[in-house]
């Protein structure tokens, strides 16, 4: 079993059209070579657009007796639940990431608070996508639930909620599925007052 989640910026044409065609070139490419030539794959599609799209992806498969193997670009994120705790098995490839990486392991570049203020954009995205960009990671075979997440997910539900739905749900990934993307609550922009809600898309694996 194999399944891709991605996350465009903004709502351009381009943005939509690369959002209806990618997941599926992803799986595909995903269920046959591999989730990395999945990604670089549907990366070379955005070479098609006059302007090419920005978008994350997550690509995972899940097979049994084997681990699940998790491929991503950008900020789309994987988490595991073994029954009792929720695990982010993902690094988020944003900006913010890459500062605290930096302030943390060579040098102090920005204090932690200015590098929270960056983890809106990712840096990499799916028409950056090769073997050098992408990232990967095996979650053990004894995690039952795989959750493929975008950002409207991990930056709108809280790590409370998504356990207590884990739990709720562990034998029902769709409505696992359905219960997340309701939870995501939207923000009031702070120039205008509006409630804005970002995108919020989730894919459940579950082993049998």
């Amino acid at each position: 079993m194999c399944a891709a989640v991605v996350d465009g910026a903004g709502h351009h044409e381009e943005v939509v059209d690369f959002a209806r065609h990618a997941p599926s070139a992803i799986a595909l490419m995903g269920m046959a070579m591999g989730g990395l030539v999945g990604l670089t794959a549907a990366g070379r599609m955005a070479a098609a657009y006059g302007r090419p799209p920005h978008m994350s992806a997550v690509v995972a498969s899940m097979e049994p007796g084997r681990p699940t193997s998790v491929h991503w670009i950008g900020d789309c994120r994987a988490y595991g639940w073994d029954g009792a705790a929720l695990t982010l098995w993902s690094t988020d490839q944003t900006m913010g990431e890459w500062l605290r990486w930096n302030g943390d392991k060579t040098i102090e570049i920005v204090p932690v608070e200015v590098a929270e203020t960056q983890d809106n954009w990712a840096r990499l995205g799916l028409a950056q996508a090769t073997e050098m960009t992408c990232r990967q990671v095996e979650i053990p075979e004894d995690v039952p639930l795989v959750l493929l997440v975008s950002d409207g997910i991990s930056d709108q539900v809280d790590l409370e909620t998504v356990e207590a739905l884990c739990r709720d749900h562990a034998d029902a990934p769709q409505a696992l599925a359905d219960a997340l993307v309701t939870a995501a609550e939207g923000e009031k922009e702070e120039k205008t007052g509006d409630l804005y809600r970002d995108d919020a898309t989730v894919v459940v694996l579950r082993h049998r």
